[in-house]
């Protein structure tokens, strides 16, 4: 520790009860906004970032970060450098949440982009897929979009699983034209040809997701997945299941319309440790007062009601002349200490990427029953934090959490420790 402590300026941020966090530095990333970090088959680890630029005029960008694993054994992230991916000609809108394609889908080096959204001229959206270098991360060799022209409609994530049986993985997503009622669940058939030229055959599964989901291969029904749904649009909280033998919808139940407003994300995990997964969700909100985050516990019949609990609420948004600020963006399970994921017992703090209120938060479990969090503030930027990223580079045992600054083109840095660290750290 004290030869880590050498290297860097002591910045140590407010401590929870069990964890504190330092500040590894900062570097530019332009318009920071989706963010991964990991790597694809023999590589070493790197960040990933979608970019985009909110004007009309703007285009998306994605960007590789390398090095990073050593950065943060050195104990400093300053020296990082984005690497702005070729296109090869094709014009991005807004690239979500870009994501490194499994090792098992094509068999070589590609990353995912759902592309799209509401804004002036950057609504019609696609999916495209890049495939890179074998040996550079940092280079691509083509760009292919495997979707047909949809206009007004966006894409923003999506899942990778066989729906046809025939042993080729899937790719399953919603899409959005930004109106109540015209989000579709739709996945797109992996052809036997693999990555070519040509565009995917697309089954639109059912209309209502539009946003954010979360796809769930160990349901309690078999030959299935469940989609669960935060239907921002229609303002509705639903799951879906499908068959992986046809790709054909199976059944649907809504588990909120009435009280969550503009869903915007979904988690199914276990967040106070008893060992029964929950489902999280958030919604984004301009107005501080309904903004917030909840729960809803998982009934033995999954047909049945869905009971809430609130977990965070009124989080403030930033002021703005132009365009109204919305908060929280995503929230996610989290363990600072690596070693406790997974075990009954340990409740999940939950990191939230505030957005339009321009902090990046920390909340830890004080009531593991009643299912309370306290938040803590981890970084206080001055704009957006529409996303974040946390792995543990340096080996330690400990996560580092990757935090953007969108509106001012930077990413900082945070290594978390244990509280008698910091102790020493200073000293």
């Amino acid at each position: 520790m004290k030869a880590f402590a050498s290297t860097m300026v002591a910045t140590l941020a407010t401590a929870t009860p069990d964890v504190a966090w330092t500040s590894m530095g900062h570097f530019k990333v332009d318009k920071a906004a989706f963010l991964e970090i990991g790597n694809f088959a023999g590589s070493e680890k790197f960040l990933l970032a979608s970019s985009f630029s909110a004007g009309p005029l703007g285009t998306g960008k994605v960007f590789v970060i390398p090095g990073v694993e050593a950065a943060v054994t050195a104990g400093s992230v300053d020296h990082l450098k984005q690497h702005q991916l070729d296109m090869h000609g094709v014009s991005l809108q807004w690239p979500n949440s870009v994501t490194i394609i499994p090792d098992d889908v094509f068999g070589f080096r590609a990353i995912m982009v759902p592309d799209g959204f509401l804004v002036p001229g950057h609504a019609d959206g696609g999916l495209y897929i890049i495939k890179m270098d074998d040996e550079d991360i940092t280079k691509s060799q083509s760009v292919t979009k495997i979707t047909e022209y949809k206009k007004g409609y966006f894409y923003h994530m999506g899942h990778w699983v066989d729906l046809n049986g025939d042993g080729r993985l899937d790719w399953i997503t919603a899409r959005s034209n930004a109106k109540a009622d015209g989000g579709e669940l739709v996945w797109f058939e992996h052809p036997v040809e693999g990555l070519t030229d040509a565009t995917w055959t697309e089954h639109i599964i059912c209309s209502g997701p539009d946003v954010g989901i979360e796809v769930i291969e160990d349901g309690p029904w078999k030959h299935e997945i469940v989609v669960f749904a935060a239907e921002f649009f229609n303002e509705k909280v639903a799951y879906y299941r499908v068959s992986t033998k046809t790709g054909d919808l199976v059944g649907s139940h809504i588990i909120d319309d009435g009280s969550i407003l503009s869903a915007y994300s979904v988690t199914f995990v276990d967040l106070n440790g008893d060992g029964k997964k929950e489902l999280m969700v958030n919604n984004h909100e301009t107005d501080d007062s309904t903004n917030g985050i909840w729960s809803y516990d998982q009934p033995k019949h999954w047909e049945d009601s869905w009971t809430k609990r609130e977990l965070a609420s009124d989080f403030k948004n930033a002021f703005s002349v132009f365009v109204p600020n919305m908060a929280p963006g995503f929230p996610y399970a989290f363990y600072p200490k690596v070693a406790d994921e997974g075990h009954k017992g340990n409740a999940a703090h939950i990191l939230v990427a505030g957005d339009g209120d321009h902090t990046a938060w920390l909340m830890t479990n004080t009531d593991k029953e009643n299912f309370v969090w306290d938040r803590d503030t981890i970084h206080e930027t001055r704009g957006t934090v529409g996303a974040l990223a946390f792995a543990d580079l340096d080996n330690d045992g400990w996560n580092e959490v990757w935090v953007p600054d969108y509106d001012h083109s930077y990413m900082e840095v945070f290594r978390f420790h244990a509280i008698e660290e910091s102790v020493e750290f200073l000293q």
